[in-house]
């Protein structure tokens, strides 16, 4: 079995937020589409990757998730915080989490040495 690349684990920490949807959401959203649209265009640096959650490909919009590179969540928060979306309250529930991008596509590999993790069993698990 091939092995994947390995890569660079990225400098700068990553904070994934979680943003659901409510009763009331939908005329906000409509309301600050633009202003959303403009603040993640002039700070686009600052996303790794972002996007509507919908609960089908084609359903309605459900939430948003935003992964946002800063250097500490209160940072990651200062993004966030001028969004028109947050700044408006639109969300029922907004979850945060720091997150380690490891593998895949988006990487172009995956972060770990399997050798290194055998080696350091109880600092990986």
């Amino acid at each position: 079995m091939p092995k994947a690349k390995r890569v660079a684990k990225l400098q700068e920490q990553t904070f994934m937020f979680i943003c659901t949807d409510g009763p009331e959401t939908k005329g906000p959203r409509e309301e600050f589409l633009f202003g959303h649209l403009d603040h993640i265009e002039a700070n686009n640096e600052k996303y790794r990757v972002a996007g509507p959650m919908r609960d089908t490909p084609d359903g309605e919009i459900i939430g948003s998730f935003f992964l946002i590179a800063a250097d500490s969540k209160e940072a990651a928060w200062d993004v966030m915080r001028d969004d028109p979306y947050i700044g408006n309250e639109m969300y029922a529930s907004i979850v945060v989490h720091h997150i380690t991008p490891a593998c895949g596509d988006w990487m172009g590999g995956v972060i770990w040495d399997q050798d290194e993790i055998r080696a350091n069993m109880k600092k990986y698990t």
